[in-house]
């Protein structure tokens, strides 16, 4: 039986290559959408699904396989499992806990602060100023619009709003979700469970009471208890689905799809979906199984986006805003329109390339120094709520 390699910490590299490849599914879904397909600017709206025409098709199947909302939910539920798998290895203390949270800060903070300054002068140095561009969504349009002043530099830099960098929405759930969850663990306890199925119920009841608010954590909370569930329960199972495990990774990336291709993005049900995949693809990607259907995740690509994907993730957007208004200040309006699909799959294409070496420095001189120091935090020996 194939299982991945393991080092002290517990580290799981095809974790680490998923959760590269669903940044990749949020840079590609995001490329595709800067442009109308037809009179209707509303990308995701009623009226644009009822588009017609090969360019829309192929958009709208794009968006089926490469759908940013469906990522956000895997990088959320694999979040809940990665920490609450630490917690449940180490020693929980009060001081610990003070460590924890000083490191996640250190872990989450500086890699947006970097992506907020590259942001930032873009739009002092860089920004031609906004205009609405014909041919453009509405997605496109509407970031911008607003000249850029301190106030809203501090908003975005301390989680009030993404205005900046509309990917850092999800850093503010992260943060109170990760600062939340050794709690999570200590009321689920480390057998059974009964206490278990409490907690869950109860955050599946929450996020149904505030199913629609998207951007609050109450919405997304039930994610993160999920993959706490695989952390306490999954070896658990292990041994007796062994002969499943690739039909159960199969299946999961199948409904995964078919939820973005039927289900409205980040209603209950679709999420719901997404969420029981991801707990069953997570749990076969960590107790081992080589499915043909994941063997992108032990490709040595997917391995070098893994490690860079936090700040692929975040400075993905700039990259594709600056290319695509550069693109839409210098191509004909004509073929804008004409040729919608064409133009933002090249653009795409380039945004992806260029915020890759990008991405590299952020992680080398940015992420990797202020992890470190995140470490040096904790005292010599101490166990207390690990979570590299």
């Amino acid at each position: 039986m194939y299982r991945d390699e393991e080092n002290n910490s517990g580290f799981i590299g095809r974790l680490e290559a998923l959760r590269g490849i669903a940044a990749l599914w949020v840079a590609v879904g995001h490329s595709v959408i800067w442009l109308s397909i037809g009179p209707v600017s509303g990308v995701w709206s009623d009226a644009d699904k009822q588009t017609f025409g090969v360019q829309a098709l192929i958009r709208r199947l794009i968006t089926y396989f490469f759908n940013g909302n469906a990522a956000v939910d895997i990088f959320f539920v694999l979040s809940g499992f990665v920490l609450a798998r630490s917690i449940y290895r180490s020693t929980r203390s009060i001081a610990g806990y003070a460590e924890y949270a000083t490191r996640r800060l250190a872990r989450i903070v500086p890699a947006l602060w970097f992506s907020l300054a590259i942001i930032c002068a873009y739009l002092a140095v860089l920004f031609p100023g906004y205009a609405v561009m014909p041919g453009a969504s509405n997605w496109f349009n509407g970031w911008f619009v607003n000249p850029l002043n301190w106030a809203t530099v501090v908003d975005n830099a301390t989680f009030v709003t993404p205005w900046l960098n509309p990917n850092a929405w999800t850093l503010r759930i992260e943060v109170l979700a990760s600062l939340l969850l050794p709690a999570v663990v200590l009321l689920m306890g480390s057998k059974g469970w009964s206490r278990t199925f409490v907690v869950l119920g109860a955050s599946l009841v929450v996020g149904w009471i505030y199913r629609g608010d998207n951007l609050s954590l109450l919405h997304y909370l039930y994610m993160f208890v999920a993959g706490a569930v695989i952390a306490k329960h999954g070896r658990s199972y292990s041994r007796a689905l062994s002969e499943r495990r690739e039909l159960i990774a199969a299946s999961c990336v199948a409904a995964i799809v078919l939820s973005n291709a039927l289900l409205e993005p980040h209603s209950i049900e679709g999420d719901a979906v997404i969420v029981a995949a991801s707990v069953g693809l997570i749990w076969s990607i960590s107790f081992g199984v080589r499915a043909n259907v994941l063997a992108a995740l032990d490709a040595r690509w997917s391995a070098f986006l893994g490690r860079i994907s936090y700040s692929f993730y975040l400075l993905h957007f700039i990259v594709l805003y600056t290319v695509a208004n550069f693109l839409l200040h210098v191509i004909p309006a004509e073929i804008l329109i004409r040729w919608p699909l064409f133009v933002m799959l090249a653009g795409g294409a380039v945004s992806i390339a260029i915020a890759i070496p990008f991405a590299w420095l952020s992680f080398s001189l940015i992420e990797q120094p202020f992890v470190r120091i995140g470490k040096r935090i904790s005292a010599p020996g101490r166990t207390a709520f690990q979570v590299d």
